[in-house]
């Protein structure tokens, strides 16, 4: 009887701190568009990682721009050379989400001291069965069917696929957990190099031919009206 009693609040304890640690996020995509098509109990929690990843790539690879696409270019394509760093790309917000997902546990397999996604998680085949591109979902779909679906199996067609991923919010789900979340679930903060990227300084006001509406020109009197205005000067008219 205690033991089932110890259980009991074990369990509690365990859905308890996990309700904790989501509620310590704050939640800086909330308003941001949905990316999964499937609903899921912890759905918020699932799209802030991927806006949270995509924002921590693209500081990375564009700092200055910030352009998406090449974000997801340079870390795709350094992962496919083995060239990526979590603990360099990763900011303490994701890693704030990363401890939260940590205690789904059906989420996540280790095998050789390595984790990755659980294929067999309901979000897995909810990402196969909503990919945009045809012949990315087809790989993806083949691999899945020969329980081969992996890092660098899949790598390789995503290397050029950047404005695609982009635009796919399930495609780039994967790619977030299973490339990036992955890695980043034993990290603690001080391993991180950027935990707190700085913001970008607004950038100038647009400006017309070359005149910056930042500052006041300096006016110029043209030569003629300006001999005209000594000739005058030298005249006494009292």
């Amino acid at each position: 009887m205690k033991t089932i009693f110890k259980l009991l609040a074990l369990v509690i304890l365990v859905t308890f701190s996990s309700c904790d640690n989501s509620k310590k996020i704050e939640y800086k995509y909330a308003e941001s568009p949905k990316l999964l098509a499937c609903d899921y109990p912890n759905g918020d929690l699932l799209k802030e990682a991927v806006y949270s990843f995509e924002n921590d790539i693209t500081n990375a690879y564009d700092e200055k721009y910030k352009n998406v696409t090449k974000g997801y270019s340079s870390f795709i394509n350094y992962r496919v050379r083995g060239n990526v760093n979590i603990k360099d790309i990763a900011s303490e917000h994701s890693l704030k989400i990363a401890k939260a997902l940590k205690e789904d546990t059906s989420l996540w397999v280790t095998t050789n001291g390595k984790t990755s996604l659980n294929n067999s998680h309901p979000l897995i085949d909810c990402i196969a069965n909503n990919i945009k591109d045809k012949d990315i979902k087809a790989t993806y779909n083949a691999l899945l069917a020969t329980n081969s679906l992996k890092p660098k199996l899949i790598l390789p067609l995503l290397s050029s696929s950047a404005k695609v991923m982009q635009a796919d919010g399930n495609l780039k789900s994967y790619v977030a957990f299973e490339l990036f979340y992955s890695q980043l679930l034993n990290v603690k903060l001080e391993d991180l190099k950027n935990p707190n990227p700085k913001p970008q300084p607004e950038p100038a006001k647009p400006s017309v031919k070359g005149v910056n509406f930042n500052s006041t020109p300096k006016q110029v009197i043209p030569a003629k009206a300006q001999e005209k205005k000594d000739a005058h000067a030298g005249h006494n008219h009292d």
